[in-house]
């Protein structure tokens, strides 16, 4: 795309006509309000004001990098998938055909979407099988940065591409506007093409001072070379790739801007297993929303490690002209692929300085420097309490358990709606859990021990190994039975997930 149509911020009538006539299927990159990656989905809306999409899913080949080419899954041939934009509050019917050889599912990631749209196999629906299609409808709501994922294997289906972004625009003014975005999914691939990417097992313990933590120690250091192309210890993958949308450098695609612009990242962790530690050399970045939940004010920072299924916006003045790298510090991700060029208008083939790996030495986001507006259900039942305790992976075992079982034996957590749920998670495990809850957002009240007086809002909260904690907090609005459970698929296959059911 050339840089004309990239600084474009609207759309015409005939241009969005043509736009709908394809609903989704194929669907041009038309930026709404600024540029956007990756491309977006407009449909038209029907005589009902649902508004309606169409995705396929269908394996393709997909060239992460020069030579690097790899058989994967996308939704409308896309990796990753169409970004979907809605406005908060508007409903909309998004079918889904399924064109895979075996079967599959969408979820709504952070969406508050209603129990039988949850995406889940076996708990909220069937499974799509081959050839069939499956209409998904709800509200687009709460505002933020959500994405869309398959919940069918995830281990197999996530890793080979079928994840999206899923952005929702508030119905109220923005509290940080912006003149520009970018939408990065970060991800990681085994494509037996490389050296195996170092673990990051122990999430974003190195930004909170935990033991040994992502940077440091043995456990986070230590590669998987020698355990075959495709397979680490247990039954995780050899990553070998880390890609931002879909691409490895140097296929990943510039981001352009102005002098003086503020420019807004979207950033999503699609990864299984991977935590990111994302910098843009010679800024600051400015953390606006935590699993697309507004702060109160934005927090400054050099770098912000995010675990798998994560979120955060991050706002960035572009008051530097030049050329930049956005890349992630965790070791060996640049090298893998995991970096893209910020080129400022006037400057496009400049050169550009990558940074080192580690974090010596600079300001890392923690959920405790950021305060939380209080955007959750008011409670008007109960409250009760919950100690899950986490572990699991010794020895390499794939087994994973909370408080000693593994699911469908866990315990579930039963509410009636408008009780408040205090969840305690300990960690004896020595890897990190991002625990993730569908259908409802929660407080972070404390990690480590240190409690916060105002706690951020997110749907998944990372619990780092060698007894780590954390305590969330959540108002049980949305009956059904829900997962909570852990974002790597590894870890969720293995057995650590625990129902939520809300009646």
């Amino acid at each position: 795309m050339g840089a004309a149509a990239l600084m474009r911020t609207s759309v015409s009538r005939r241009e969005f006509l043509a736009v709908s006539a394809h609903a989704g299927l194929g669907a041009l990159a038309l930026p709404l309000g600024g540029v956007l990656r990756p491309r977006e989905v407009l449909a038209q809306s029907a005589t009902s004001g649902v508004r309606e999409i169409q995705l396929e899913a269908r394996e393709v080949q997909r060239e992460l990098a020069p030579g690097k080419v790899v058989r994967a899954m996308a939704y409308n041939g896309q990796i990753p998938g169409p970004a979907l934009r809605l406005r908060e509050g508007e409903r909309v019917r998004v079918a889904l055909r399924n064109a895979l050889a075996e079967p599959t599912t969408i979820h709504w990631h952070g969406v508050d979407v209603p129990n039988a749209m949850d995406g889940v196999p076996g708990i909220t629906q069937k499974a799509i099988q081959p050839g069939e299609t499956f209409v998904y409808e709800f509200e687009a709501r709460p505002a933020g940065t959500r994405w869309y994922h398959t919940h069918f294997e995830e281990h197999r289906q996530l890793d080979l591409g079928l994840a999206a972004p899923l952005i929702i625009e508030p119905a109220r003014p923005d509290p940080f506007p912006v003149d520009r975005e970018y939408t990065l999914v970060l991800d990681d691939w085994a494509t037996g093409t490389g050296q195996p990417v170092p673990a990051t097992r122990e999430g974003v313990a190195g930004a909170r001072g935990g033991t040994g933590g992502m940077m440091g120690g043995m456990g986070g250091m230590m590669g998987r070379g020698g355990m075959g192309p495709m397979m680490g210890g247990g039954q995780t993958p050899a990553y070998d790739t880390m890609t931002i949308n879909g691409k490895a450098y140097p296929a990943t695609e510039p981001l352009r801007v102005r002098k003086g612009e503020r420019v807004r990242l979207r950033l999503i962790n699609a990864s299984a297993d991977h935590t990111h530690v994302a910098r843009l050399v010679g800024h600051r970045l400015q953390v606006t929303h935590t699993d697309g939940n507004p702060l109160v004010q934005p927090v400054d920072v050099d770098a912000v490690p995010i675990a798998p299924s994560e979120r955060y916006d991050v706002m960035v003045v572009a008051d530097r002209p030049g050329a930049w790298v956005f890349t992630c510090l965790a070791p060996g991700h640049r090298a893998a692929g995991e970096q893209v060029l910020v080129v400022y208008e006037g400057h496009e083939g400049g050169n550009a300085k990558a940074p080192d790996e580690g974090v010596a030495g600079l300001d890392l986001w923690q959920y405790g420097l950021g305060r939380g507006r209080d955007v959750l259900p008011r409670p008007s039942g109960r409250e009760r309490v919950y100690d899950l305790a986490l572990s699991g992976g010794m020895m390499g075992s794939d087994v994973w358990t909370i408080n000693g079982k593994q699911y469908p034996r866990t315990d579930p957590l039963r509410l009636r709606r408008g009780d408040v749920a205090r969840v305690r998670f300990v960690n004896h495990s020595m890897e990190a859990h991002p625990m993730h809850l569908h259908g409802q957002s929660f407080k972070v009240l404390a990690v480590n021990g240190a409690r916060y007086a105002q706690p951020i809002v997110k749907d998944s909260v990372d619990v780092e190994g060698r007894m780590g904690s954390a305590v969330v907090e959540f108002t049980a609005d949305n009956p059904g039975d829900w997962l909570f459970h852990c974002h790597k698929p590894m870890h969720m296959d293995g057995g650590m997930i625990a129902l939520v059911k809300v009646r």
